[in-house]
């Protein structure tokens, strides 16, 4: 039976800059994945769990690869296999033990050649990204910060690191690292008698005896264990950018960064952002800060504001449906200018517990597609707003309560909608 090339001895391992390749189909084989389906529109309940689907593909074990399956913090390669009538686009590839399994939605045959094909921009991009972590880690190694753990984001990445760095600190890391870019060191891989290597970061599940322990080094700077692509010379990375941190568990903190081709689309996307907020804010770019602080100031009398005027109204509203339900049995508060239940809420406290007998009072809120609410009180509440649901009077309403009271979220008011709530009030019996 055929043998594959064991993980750590890959194609893509070997050399990380092949973007095509021929090889072979050693084995294929069907797997079942579980994923959690999306809800509905007509689901029940919002606490309705959803189903479990299970996905059919194929694992697909071949001679040699040159896509990278994913390990060392690295997410896996995406590509093609192409046979002589079909191409299978490569869903993830993953390490079993010593080998590499490509995920694809259909089954090939054992034996069949095929021609791979990375998809380069993602694979040259991973090795900007991995080169550069352990170039980063290099230089905060010399400051005896030791790197805990990193991820490769899809747009920005972040080490851990024991301690938060300061200002200072972040900018020197940045400045000896872009420095070290500048050099031009070159980075290789060696294969190195096995017992010289330090085998601690190695994955439980990997077979150091049989599998190969690759060293990648840069310069004469660092050497680290690492099973992942990378490039050939500092000068690959054109640039290194360290961002913000983040605390995390304790007093570690991730640091995060950019590298090579990410640095310029982050700044592109910086001075987009940068230019719809000089037109919307009317300013020029260092006005932002201060023209936001303004603009906050206002914001804060606005809501001071509001609180008063919505105070004279709860006020105002709690009188006329104490008077109509003392004259009536029945009282009914439409406000379009209202979206949620804080208003109503104040209204209700502001009109107290209400007698039994005192009738009841529909209060709603909203307009259009911005939704609203629905709030009855009252004798009987909840057996008005069941007739209210039945009639479909409100289409996106949703809510429960029981007794004496029954609140509801309105998803969106249709057209018609509101008449039709103030015409079922209107014919309701006190």
């Amino acid at each position: 039976m055929a043998t594959s090339a064991v993980v750590g001895a890959l194609a893509c391992q070997v050399d990380s800059y092949l973007r095509n390749f021929e090889t072979s189909v050693v084995r294929c084989r069907q797997i079942a994945i579980s994923t959690l389906s999306k809800p509905g529109k007509k689901a029940a309940l919002p606490t309705t769990p959803p189903d479990v689907v299970q996905e059919r593909y194929y694992e697909v074990e071949l001679k040699d690869t040159i896509l990278f399956p994913e390990g060392g913090g690295q997410p896996s390669d995406h590509g093609v296999i192409a046979t002589l009538d079909e191409e299978f686009p490569v869903l993830a590839i993953r390490r079993e033990l010593l080998t590499a399994l490509h995920r694809v939605s259909k089954p090939i045959e054992p034996n069949t050649p095929v021609k791979l094909e990375v998809n380069w921009k993602r694979r040259f991009d991973h090795m900007q990204q991995h080169s550069g972590q352990h170039l980063i880690s290099a230089i905060l190694d010399q400051m005896q910060v030791p790197t805990l753990a990193w991820n490769l984001g899809e747009k920005i990445s972040y080490i851990e690191l024991p301690r938060k760095l300061t200002d200072e600190e972040v900018l020197d890391v940045e400045e000896r690292c872009n420095d070290v870019i500048r050099q031009g060191l070159d980075i290789w891989v060696e294969v190195p008698d096995k017992d010289l290597v330090n085998k601690d970061k190695l994955p439980d599940d990997y077979d150091a005896q049989r599998g190969v322990l690759r060293v990648v080094h840069i310069g004469g700077l660092d050497a680290n264990p690492c099973c992942g692509t990378h490039l050939k010379n500092t000068r690959e990375m054109g640039s290194i950018a360290l961002l913000h941190q983040l605390p995390i568990r304790g007093s570690n903190s991730r640091l995060h960064f950019l590298i090579g081709e990410r640095v310029r689309a982050y700044a592109r996307e910086s001075n987009n952002l940068t230019r719809t907020l000089n037109s919307r804010l009317s300013c020029q770019t260092d006005e932002i800060e201060a023209k936001i602080s303004r603009l906050e100031s206002q914001l804060r009398d606005s809501l001071k504001r509001e609180k008063l005027w919505m105070a004279d109204v709860v006020k105002s509203d709690s009188a006329r449906v104490k008077e109509d339900l003392k004259a009536e049995k029945k009282a009914y508060v439409y406000r379009g200018d209202v979206v949620g239940l804080d208003y109503y809420n104040s209204l209700v406290a502001e009109i107290g517990p209400l007698e039994p007998n005192s009738g009841v009072a529909i209060l709603a809120c909203g307009a259009g597609k911005n939704g609203g609410a629905l709030l009855v009180i009252g004798d009987g509440a909840d057996k008005v707003a069941s007739k209210i649901r039945e009639e479909g009077i409100i289409k996106g309403l949703k809510g429960g309560g029981k007794g004496a009271k029954w609140q509801g979220k309105v998803t969106q008011w249709e057209k018609g909608e509101v008449e039709s709530l103030k015409s079922f009030f209107d014919r309701l019996e006190a």
